[in-house]
């Protein structure tokens, strides 16, 4: 976390307290030290914070795509296709509509991040999920890259290292699932970037929005789902969905499987907007 002033450096205090807390370990530099540690970061800076045990994902599609071969390897299917509704006996879900073929289910989990509010409705389930569109400028050709992901710390604009080049993120709008894009966005974090980055050359730059899953209390939905007893809901992560992936899916393997879980659930109920 990068800060232009003392001011705005104490103003974050509070997350530096709660992260401590927690046992995350935190750095922090300051004056020369900060050019010392990467050159490429603005030396009008006046305070560096460090995470020195995070780390980040610099391809989340390749990721995706190694998760997914190794899942049919040992056997997964993927079906292409828009869920249409559910059949259910007994309060059970014993098959899945959609627009190419039925499947039948023994169990169903509904992790379709910021397109699952009806879906999860049609179990009997009732959640505030709204979209919190957010947008990235990729720079193939930035000139200059930090060392890690640095986040300005009075703009809470991002700017992460990728394998495909920099990338530029951060905003929130509130516009729903299908309004345009507002490309204006993308362009107003490329003239931010440059504080922390003097060095930044915009040229080559690709311009995406994407969409976050959010909740007002900013905890995701995941537990079993109020209709159906073989239904499970897993989603609604907000800003942290490749982070909590992995935890979220052992949960989820161990409800379906009728274990306990490694920890309590009963928060992410979606029965709390009941």
């Amino acid at each position: 976390f990068a800060y232009e002033s003392a001011a705005a450096f104490e103003a974050d205090a509070l997350g530096r307290d709660i992260r401590r807390t927690h046992g995350v370990a935190i750095e922090v530099l300051t004056g020369p030290d900060i050019v010392a540690f990467d050159a490429a970061l603005s030396p009008h800076l006046s305070h560096l914070v460090l995470l020195p045990e995070q780390g980040h994902c610099p391809n989340p599609l390749r990721l995706s795509r190694a998760l997914a071969a190794r899942l049919r390897e040992e056997g997964a299917r993927f079906v292409a296709g828009t869920v249409n509704g559910f059949e259910t006996v007994g309060g059970r879900v014993t098959r899945v509509r959609t627009d190419t073929e039925p499947i039948d289910a023994d169990a169903v989990i509904v992790a379709a991040g910021a397109h699952s509010k009806p879906l999860a409705a049609q179990l009997g389930n009732s959640v505030p999920l709204e979209t919190e569109r957010g947008y990235h400028a990729m720079l193939a050709s930035a000139g200059v890259a930090p060392r890690i992901p640095v986040a300005s710390g009075e703009g809470k604009n991002f700017v992460t290292p990728m394998e495909e080049g920099l990338r530029i993120a951060g905003t929130v709008e509130l516009a729903g699932l299908y309004a345009p894009p507002d490309y204006r966005r993308a362009d107003a974090l490329l003239d931010k970037a440059k504080r922390l980055l003097p060095g930044l050359t915009a040229s080559n730059v690709e311009r995406w929005m994407g969409h976050r899953p959010s909740l007002p209390d900013s905890l995701p939905v995941i537990g079993r789902s109020q209709r159906a007893a073989n239904a499970f809901l897993a989603f609604g992560h907000g800003h942290v969905g490749l982070t909590a992936a992995a935890p979220t899916g052992a949960i989820v393997a161990d409800l379906v499987e009728g274990r306990t879980p490694f920890m309590d659930v009963s928060p992410f109920s979606a029965a709390r907007f009941s």
